[in-house]
């Protein structure tokens, strides 16, 4: 027996900024496989219903889908379990808005407003890198991304990429490095930013961390899973609430 495209409200992932009384039902849609873990994503419906409250009920949501009204990272999505996630483009043409997925409070996604001028562009946190056949280097986005890359020691898993979507070409390349602006992606302190203190290595039981220092000057030390670069010296688009 295959898995429910349901679950119960009461259940759903902790990102999800929704009423958890049944106002609309008991059930929410549960995102399917894709670019973005369950726990860290919204589906379609519950984005377009609960979150923006840009439709009434889940038929409209659905009716707006399937006329091509909504667009992520430049590509119509009729799916209603795709999981869209952090970073990710939501334009919704209708209704002539575009929204990105950044961190807001305590919320590691939220959509946030953003202009016309930034819709084309993303930025992807790299999470994996392996060598490959001609001597090429592949590097994974968080979003499940991949890139080909000839300087094989230019990039690190840690850095950020620029991109310009619906495709993936690589606009600028943001170091995880002494001097960079990250964004706290995760963890007690989401949404907050800081400048780079430090770069921290691991050992045999203690992960890599990062030293940051914080908004108010206060410094603190922060595990590398949970940091993202967004610029140097600052982010050139909108990258949290």
């Amino acid at each position: 027996m295959g898995r429910s495209s349901v679950q119960k409200r009461i259940s759903a992932p902790k990102a999800y900024h929704i009423p958890r009384k049944p106002r609309h039902g008991r059930f929410v849609t549960r995102t399917g496989p894709g670019p973005h873990p369950r726990r860290l994503s919204y589906d379609p419906i519950t984005l377009l219903r609960d979150v923006l409250k840009l439709v009434g009920d889940g038929a409209e949501a659905r009716y707006v889908m399937k006329r091509g009204n909504l667009i992520v990272d430049g590509v119509v999505r009729r799916d209603v379990r795709f999981p869209i996630g952090l970073m990710d483009v939501v334009e919704i043409p209708a209704e002539d808005l575009v929204y990105r997925m950044v961190p807001k409070g305590r919320l590691p996604i939220h959509p946030v407003q953003i202009s016309d001028r930034e819709k084309d562009l993303k930025l992807i946190r790299v999470k994996g890198k392996t060598t490959v056949k001609r001597g090429l280097t592949q590097l994974v986005g968080h979003d499940g991304r991949s890139f080909l890359v000839e300087d094989p020691h230019k990039y690190k898993v840690g850095d950020s990429l620029l991109i310009r979507v619906p495709g993936s070409e690589i606009l600028d390349h943001i170091p995880l490095e002494e001097g960079s602006s990250v964004l706290i992606i995760g963890g007690s302190r989401v949404s907050y930013m800081g400048k780079v203190v430090e770069v921290l290595p691991g050992s045999f039981n203690v992960k890599p961390s990062i030293r940051i220092e914080m908004e108010g000057e206060e410094e603190v030390i922060v595990p590398r899973d949970l940091v993202m670069p967004v610029g140097k010296p600052e982010p050139p688009i909108t990258v949290r609430g």
